[in-house]
């Protein structure tokens, strides 16, 4: 039997919590300074997701069960117990929303107290059964629109600030919060998937001019879209690698295991002139219900996968076209999770797209276990990296701390040499 240290946790000790749909994954690191590198990783596990459907728990015990074997395996190789996680949150449709207030600065000269009041128009951002999971100021606009990064002590009559938020489902994350509970752990903090995964496999100039997340999960695809360092948009398709999974079984009547395989082997999104003379020995059910092994040519199985993929890249392309940002934002686009696994997809979603595209795979973190330096760890990698990131911005339900702090101190030097 092995005995581990149970160790008190600080910031030098972070850990995660991917939950999926196909796995749950949970990753142990520590913060180090070495050129680009964050984080460093300490322990990884990970175990199927039982008793969770499109992120929404149907089995409690279930669940905290599959959280519970993940810890473990994490914890095992660590070397030491924890006890809090920061996690994802894919279930409920967590949403984006950018806001504006307009204020008028009655001394002519913005202060401190100013940019309280904007904060207390934190009712205003409220929306019905969501939570606010975090916020950021996207901009300040001055009264001839002139946009300004800092405020304090400049002369205006009116301020505007453009602020981002992103919330969640409140029964989502209280019914996540009690599996987590359930395994004696406590959350410090939630995510939402493309926020996490932009963190891990975007570049700096990636995240500052304009991209395009896109991660191909189990069964849900989310999307999020990056402008100046934030993530200004984010939605989620309700289909994903499972489906394709399921239409191969469909397609060549086979069971679903072995449909994951051919996936897995042999899936593509783009037909070659010789897959049709390339024959895949594929375990199919016979009319007689007996499993018989047929040759199925690589192009029919391409055909069976690529609708379903071309259907997610139009929902996606239907939801920035919406929102008017397809013509401005999808200049880049990085493509992760599971399903950017997929043969020649990267190409694929090019041409559709008409965009440069890349597979995003983890950056930033060192000694990752060679299983989490693939796509399909994105999330969970950034939730490690996003745990790290300093507050620049507003928390609202934190406001009264750190960032009055900062301001009062500004506001002071402004005082004392103005």
């Amino acid at each position: 039997m092995t005995v581990m240290n149970s160790i008190n946790e600080s910031k030098n000790i972070l850990t995660v919590l991917d939950i999926g749909n196909s796995k749950v994954s949970c990753l142990i690191g520590t913060p180090v300074k070495n050129n680009n590198v964050q984080v460093k990783a300490l322990g990884f596990g990970q175990h199927a997701s039982l008793g969770i459907s499109n992120g929404q728990i149907t089995d409690m015990k279930e669940i905290a069960n599959s959280i519970a074997r993940a810890v473990e395996g994490a914890e095992s190789m660590a070397g030491f117990n924890i006890s809090k996680v920061i996690c994802n949150l894919s279930g409920g449709r967590p949403i984006t929303k950018i806001f504006r207030n307009k204020l008028k600065i009655e001394n002519g000269r913005v202060e401190k107290n100013d940019i309280l009041k904007i904060i207390k128009f934190k009712n205003n951002y409220q929306i019905d059964d969501y939570q606010i999971l975090s916020s950021s100021v996207i901009k300040y606009y001055l009264d001839n629109s002139a946009s300004v990064d800092n405020p304090i002590g400049i002369f205006t009559d009116t301020l505007t600030t453009e602020m981002n938020f992103t919330y969640g489902q409140k029964s989502v994350i209280k019914n996540l919060s009690s599996a987590i509970n359930l395994c004696h752990l406590s959350v410090e903090k939630f995510f939402i998937n493309p926020e996490a995964s932009g963190a891990s496999t975007l570049l700096e100039d990636e995240k500052n001019n304009g991209a395009v997340i896109i991660d191909l999960g189990a069964n849900i695809t989310s999307v999020g879209v990056f402008l100046n360092n934030k993530i200004i948009f984010s939605d989620f398709i309700p289909i994903g690698g499972l489906h394709i999974t399921s239409d191969i079984v469909k397609g060549l009547g086979t069971k679903s295991e072995d449909a994951e395989k051919v996936k897995i082997l042999h899936g593509s999104t783009l037909s070659h002139e010789t897959d049709e003379y390339i024959n895949l020995d594929i375990p199919v059910i016979s009319d007689q219900g007996d499993l018989i092994t047929q040759k199925i040519p690589k192009a029919m199985v391409t055909a069976i996968i690529k609708p379903r993929v071309e259907e997610i890249f139009e929902l996606i392309h239907e939801r920035l076209t919406r929102i008017k940002l397809n013509a401005n934002y999808i200049n880049k686009v990085i493509l992760c999770g599971g399903g950017a696994n997929l043969g020649n997809i990267r190409e694929f979603a090019t041409n559709y797209f008409k965009s440069n595209v890349r597979i995003g795979r983890p950056i930033g973190l060192i000694d990752l276990p060679e299983i989490v330096q693939t796509p399909s760890f994105a999330c969970l990698t950034g939730l490690l990296i996003k745990s790290l990131e300093k507050e620049k911005n507003f928390n609202l339900q934190k406001m009264e701390g750190g960032i009055l702090k900062y301001f009062g101190k500004l506001g002071n030097w402004f005082d004392q040499n103005l």
